[in-house]
C-alpha cells in the first residue's frame, strides 16, 4: 500500500494473546487513519476464548480484506477413504474412538472441525499440538489419521502423493485447489472456516477515510508481486467489498465461531 498512497508504511509487530495484543494498541489509537492493523482470525474469536479489555467488533472497524486460506480435510494418501461421505461414515462407526488433529487448539481449523463434527453427529478426540510443524510430521508418520488444516503445510507433501484433502471447510471451492469439493457439495451446511487478514482501523475513523484505504489496499491487491506472494502461502487474495460489507461477515463469523466456543466450553487463559 506504501506504492499507492504514496507514503512510507512503518510496522509493528506486537504479537500475543493470538493477536489481541496488537489490536488493543490498534483500538485505542487516535481514528485518523494513519493506525491500522492487519488482524487476522483473533478479531471474531479472541472476545470469545480470552478476558480482553476491549471488544475487537466494537472498538475496531474494517478497511478491507486482503486474504483468506481454506481449511481443508486431510487423509494420508494411502489412506482408504477418497470421499469425505466414507471418511464420516468410518468416523461415525468407530463409536468416538477416532483421533483428529489442527495445527493448534481454538484455531479456525479446530473451530471448523468441531462444527462439521457437530453437524454430522461424529464423535472423535481432537490431539492437540501447538503448530502445523510437529501436526504435519505426526500426521504424515501416521500418528492421528485426519487432519484439519491449511493448504501450505501440506502442498509439497499432496503434489508427492502422501496426503489428499477430501474436502475444503468452505461454502464453494477453493481457487487454489478447484479439483477438491466443498462440504456443501456434499449436503452439509455452509461452514467457512478460512483464516484470514483484514486491515482493520480505530473506531470512529471518518467513513471517507476507510473509503479511500479501501481503494488503496484493493489497488495494492491488484499488483502481481503481491499476488504471487500470496498465492505461494496458499492465501486466496480477496480484495472485494466494502467497509461495511466486510463488517457483516465479520460479525457472522463472530456469531458463528461464539456459537461452538460456547458449545465446547474453550477458554484460553
Amino acid at each position: 500500500m506504501s506504492h499507492t498512497l504514496g507514503q512510507h508504511l512503518i510496522v509493528a509487530n506486537r504479537a500475543g494473546a493470538g493477536g489481541s495484543i496488537g489490536a488493543a494498541a490498534v483500538a485505542q489509537a487516535a481514528p485518523d487513519g494513519q493506525t491500522l492493523l492487519t488482524g487476522t482470525a483473533s478479531l471474531t474469536t479472541g472476545h470469545h476464548l480470552y478476558n480482553l479489555n476491549f471488544h475487537p467488533l466494537k472498538d475496531l472497524v474494517p478497511v478491507a480484506m486482503l486474504a483468506k486460506m481454506p481449511v481443508f480435510i486431510w487423509v494420508r494418501g494411502d489412506s482408504p477413504y477418497n470421499t469425505l461421505p466414507d471418511l464420516l461414515e468410518a468416523m461415525k462407526a468407530s463409536n468416538g474412538q477416532y483421533n483428529y488433529s489442527s495445527s493448534a487448539p481454538t484455531t479456525l481449523a479446530h473451530l471448523g472441525s468441531l462444527r462439521l463434527l457437530d453437524e454430522t453427529g461424529v464423535q472423535a478426540t481432537h490431539v492437540n499440538y501447538r503448530g502445523s510443524a510437529q501436526a504435519t510430521t505426526d500426521f504424515l508418520a501416521g500418528v492421528f489419521p485426519v487432519y484439519f488444516e491449511v493448504g501450505q503445510p501440506l502442498a509439497p507433501h499432496y503434489a508427492a502423493g502422501k496426503a489428499k484433502p477430501l474436502a475444503v471447510l468452505s461454502s464453494q471451492r477453493s481457487t487454489l485447489m478447484p479439483d477438491v469439493p466443498s462440504v456443501t457439495e456434499f449436503g452439509l451446511p455452509a461452514i467457512d472456516a478460512k483464516p484470514f487478514v483484514a486491515l482493520m482501523a480505530p473506531a470512529g475513523t471518518p467513513e471517507a477515510t476507510l473509503v479511500r484505504l479501501n481503494e488503496h489496499a484493493r489497488k495494492a491487491l491488484q499488483s502481481p508481486e503481491v499476488r504471487s506472494r500470496l498465492d505461494s502461502l496458499y492465501f486466496e487474495v480477496d480484495a472485494g467489498g466494502s467497509p461495511a460489507e466486510v463488517a457483516t461477515w465479520l460479525q457472522e463469523q463472530s456469531s458463528m465461531w461464539g456459537e461452538v466456543i460456547a458449545k465446547h466450553g474453550l477458554k484460553v487463559d
